[in-house]
């Protein structure tokens, strides 16, 4: 078997050997490869695997003998699934290996909103503390969370998770999904009723048609004025024009994101350096648990195509 890895450096770092896939056949590794670099590979190999890099009908045209992509990640936009099943090529991908770890980034994003953790201690750090005439002091409000209301758009494993968290700090939770899943405790609700109470939205929603830029202006305007919006799914789920509108307007309001439509952004993105924005570079997933769980999920993989059988499959 020949393995080719495609962009492995956010999945391996340092702290995961990937020498480990050896166990299978020759691999040839890459920590990230340029689309126009691709047709310069040689064009036998048996198995892509890929995280983010492109394997669209022209890299498909060039590897004659592919059998099998594996994305090392749930989302497999990366890969003409079409072209892949015309072709025979079997496509498998890695669900849920990142539920605790994304739910987790999302609620140490809204207590850094609200306890500003970070602020206080680069403050004591400073010395400021010492120097306090009193024997405590604050630089931002401290806001508590049991009583309000958490509205989850995209109840699925990782939302679940997170509402879990954010009812064991005492939030209501509400949430809107493609259908009434009937959870105890927890409110289904229209898309209005959601933006209209809730004083933290979280979007734990799959991009597609339905949900591009569900979080525009027209959501935006039947908020609360002081809304938290979360958003550790998929950048393109918020217009960022219209947010930046809003949070330039509504300055109790705040964005705390671990995502944008476009990864890495611009510079000058609409959203980068408000002060009511938090972005983080995209490291929900990341977590050190997180990442040898795709490992372990793409060895299986990989054992179950050596005998034979898909797993995973998503084509």
């Amino acid at each position: 078997m020949k393995i080719l890895i495609l962009d492995g450096y956010t999945l391996f770092q340092e702290d995961i050997e990937w020498k480990i896939l050896e166990q299978f056949g020759t691999v040839e590794y890459h920590h990230r490869i340029s689309k126009n670099s691709i047709n310069e590979l040689d064009n036998d190999f048996d198995v892509i695997i890929t995280n983010k890099a492109l394997v669209g009908k022209e890299e498909l045209s060039h590897f004659k003998k592919l059998q099998l992509i594996i994305v090392s990640a749930t989302g497999y936009n990366c890969v003409d699934i079409k072209s892949c099943a015309e072709k025979g090529i079997q496509v498998s991908n890695v669900p849920a290996y990142g539920t605790f770890s994304v739910a987790q980034h999302t609620l140490s994003l809204l207590l850094h909103h609200s306890n500003h953790v970070a602020l206080h201690d680069a403050s004591v750090k400073s010395g400021a503390w010492a120097k306090c005439i009193d024997w405590t002091y604050t630089l931002a409000p401290i806001r508590e969370w049991e009583g309000k209301t958490l509205g989850i758009i995209g109840m699925g494993n990782i939302g679940s998770c997170f509402a879990g968290m954010a009812e064991s700090m005492g939030m209501k939770v509400i949430y809107h999904h493609t259908r009434d899943l009937q959870l105890p405790n927890r409110k289904f609700a229209d898309i209005n009723e959601l933006a209209s109470t809730s004083d933290v939205i979280s979007l734990h929603c799959p991009l597609n048609e339905k949900t591009e830029k569900l979080i525009n202006k027209n959501f935006l305007s039947k908020t609360k004025e002081n809304v938290v919006i979360l958003n550790t799914s998929r950048g393109g789920l918020i217009d960022a024009v219209d947010l930046r509108n809003y949070l330039l307007e509504h300055t109790s309001a705040a964005a705390l994101l671990d995502v944008l439509e476009k990864e890495p952004p611009p510079v000058n993105h609409p959203l980068i350096g408000l002060p009511n924005a938090t972005i983080t570079p995209h490291i929900a997933w990341i977590s050190i648990e997180a990442r040898k769980r795709i490992f372990s999920t793409m060895i299986e993989i990989l054992n179950f195509y050596k005998n034979g059988e898909p797993l995973n499959r998503v084509n």
